[in-house]
């Protein structure tokens, strides 16, 4: 009987004690000397350790407001994520603009939003020696938009990412993509996830004339 009474009187000591803590996120433990006495050690070492000295105090509410959370990158949203590492305005850059390397082979030497890069650069067509994965033209407020990021991910493999030319260009030579891929881009504002799935091969050419070109879909987006 004597044990059972000192079992419960420790028990009301303990919820005492914990109701006397204040474990909420950005907030200071409060324990007096005599309910530390009386907390069984793991949960002391729980309580002490919720806010330990490295973990940002953000204080009240309207403080965080605008700022990143704890870990998270600063980049207004054009942290790693999807792309593995974050925003570089310089990494993945094609060697030259794709009217350019057009020179010479017959290939448009015109920017436009009707290019269809997979009509030849696949494994049936003229381009065959250099077949895409995928390609196509980015614009951000009716312009070309240069320096965006594009990665294209089905589970766990992932095409690219590469950086769109100085006319809004991107493409990647590689294997074919497989149906059911999703599309990203990202600028240094933050990224854009494309919100249907892709399909196989030449699906991945996107100014083909039923993906975004005028009179269908709308064009690629940057952020």
């Amino acid at each position: 009987m004597g044990a059972k009474i000192g079992r419960r009187r420790n028990a009301r000591a303990t919820r005492s004690a914990v109701g006397r803590t204040a474990l909420a996120f950005g907030a200071r433990v409060v324990l007096s000397l005599p309910s530390m006495r009386r907390l069984p050690a793991t949960l002391l070492a729980a309580a002490l350790g919720a806010c330990a000295p490295d973990e940002p105090q953000f204080g009240a509410a309207g403080v965080i407001l605008g700022k990143p959370l704890p870990r998270e990158s600063a980049a207004g949203g054009a942290g790693g994520g999807v792309f593995g590492a974050d925003y570089s305005p310089t990494a993945n850059r094609p060697d030259q603009r794709m009217v350019v390397a057009h020179e010479g082979t017959g290939g448009p030497t015109a920017a436009s939003d009707t290019i269809d890069c997979l009509s030849c650069h696949s494994s049936a067509g003229l381009a065959k020696d250099k077949a895409f994965s995928f390609g196509g033209r980015v614009v951000r407020g009716g312009a070309p938009a240069a320096d965006i990021d594009v990665i294209v991910v089905h589970e766990a493999e992932q095409l690219g990412p590469v950086k769109s030319d100085a006319d809004g260009f991107f493409w990647l030579i590689g294997a074919p993509v497989k149906s059911g891929s999703k599309t990203h881009v990202r600028s240094a504002s933050g990224t854009e996830s494309m919100s249907t799935a892709l399909g196989e091969g030449i699906a991945a050419s996107c100014d083909s004339g039923n993906c975004h070109v005028p009179g269908r879909q709308n064009k690629i987006y940057a952020p």
